[in-house]
């Protein structure tokens, strides 16, 4: 069993991950900026959702253009995915504006950033049109279909307007024709009777015929042919107006007004669906339905652009902000042998001096604490005669100073 001591790190010894952590500090230190990779992904995962749905709204407009002809569909498909690989590159270029030291370098990077997002801004300004398409459509049907039973129902209405002038037309020509067989007939009835009277003759055998001879007034035949054609006149215009009214009859507002009721109801729905008619009207402050199409479009170039400027602009800005600086480029990175060389003799001179310094500092601080010497005390010498124990040792008095050894040193 292995003894616990060398599976556990002694105190103060730094963990792996702080290990890690040193190590990523210093390869960004040596080459002068960090990577926040989360932000970097996070820029490559846009710029990978917006190139994925604009090749998908490519390939619906492709299925819808093309029709059934394969080769009109990947003719209309080679654009954009050409558009999807230049809109890749972005992410890329916007991380070459920070990392890149020459100047020259840095402003190629931003010319290319522009032209990715001009790609970029036609592919979302396209995605905004689909996103709005299904009920514009629905709003662009229903009117139309509006405006058919509209022109139906002027179109019944001006045949009802024709079909009234005739018949009040041909009622004219029939009492004309009344009026005129009346008068013909009137002036029949003014001429005179017809007038009779006996006659005789003798025929040629000799004998007396007595007959009755009648004489008309010579206007009657010309009476009765005016008559006849009075009459005839006035049958004619009989059966011209039954035959106006008859077609007049078979025109019916019903099923024409219904119809326009019903398509006017199928486009206010439309059009209360329709969010692109319901932004324009609160911008412009109208009613839905009095909405043109110039100033739906007109509204549509900003509430599409717009957006799409702000998802062509976002992951770039991800990409410039994934980069820090973590020393100035002109930062000068000296070798750590050719440091010592040039910062050891610095090194030392500034310990000896501190060295000197911390003695001078210590000898006077010793020096302030040493207490002052105490003043001599005279001892009275007994006269005693000269001998042999003069030359001893005298013994100290209580009243003697004690003698005191201090030692000095560092």
């Amino acid at each position: 069993m292995a003894d616990a001591s060398t599976l556990t790190p002694p105190a103060g010894a730094p963990t792996p991950r702080q290990i890690r952590a040193a190590e990523r500090k210093a390869a960004d230190y040596e080459r002068g900026y960090s990577i926040s990779y989360k932000r970097l992904i996070l820029a490559f995962c846009c710029e990978g959702v917006i190139v994925a749905t604009s090749l998908a709204g490519a390939w619906l407009f492709a299925s819808i253009y093309a029709g059934s002809d394969p080769l009109a569909f990947w003719m209309m498909m080679l654009a954009p995915v050409a558009y999807g690989v230049i809109e890749f590159s972005r992410v890329p270029l916007a991380v070459s504006i920070r990392t890149q030291r020459s100047l020259a370098l840095r402003i190629i990077a931003a010319i290319g950033v522009a032209a990715a997002a001009i790609v970029t801004v036609k592919s979302v300004s396209q995605l905004g049109e689909i996103m709005f398409r299904p009920r514009l459509t629905e709003a662009v049907q229903t009117h139309e279909k509006l405006v058919d039973a509209t022109n139906a129902r002027d179109t019944l209405d001006r045949k009802i307007r024709d079909a009234d002038a005739v018949i009040a037309q041909r009622t004219a020509q029939l009492e004309d024709a009344e009026r005129r067989l009346k008068g013909a007939n009137t002036e029949l009835g003014a001429l005179p009777p017809q007038r009779c009277f006996r006659t005789t003759s003798t025929t040629a055998d000799g004998r007396r015929v007595t007959g009755t001879r009648c004489t008309t007034d010579p206007r009657t035949e010309a009476m009765k042919g005016s008559l006849g054609t009075a009459q005839k006149d006035r049958t004619d215009a009989s059966a011209r107006l039954d035959a106006a009214r008859a077609e007049r009859a078979t025109l019916d507002r019903t099923a024409i007004d219904r119809a326009q009721s019903e398509a006017g109801m199928a486009y206010r729905d439309a059009i209360m669906r329709s969010q692109l008619h319901s932004f324009t009207a609160m911008v412009f402050m109208k009613d839905p339905q009095q909405v043109t199409d110039k100033e739906i479009h007109s509204f549509l170039l900003f509430f599409v652009f717009i957006p799409a400027i702000g998802a062509s602009v976002a992951s770039t800005l991800l990409a410039l902000t994934s980069i820090e600086r973590v020393r100035d480029e002109d930062d000068v990175i000296l070798d750590e042998q050719a440091g010592s060389f040039i910062l050891e003799p610095f090194a030392e001179d500034i310990l000896r001096q501190a060295r000197a310094e911390a003695e001078r500092t210590a000898a006077a601080t010793i020096e302030r604490a040493r207490p002052p010497a105490a003043p001599p005390v005279a001892v009275p010498h007994p006269v005693v005669s000269p001998g042999p124990a003069a030359n001893a040792p005298q013994p100290m008095t209580a009243n003697a100073a004690p003698l005191r050894v201090v030692e000095t040193g560092r």
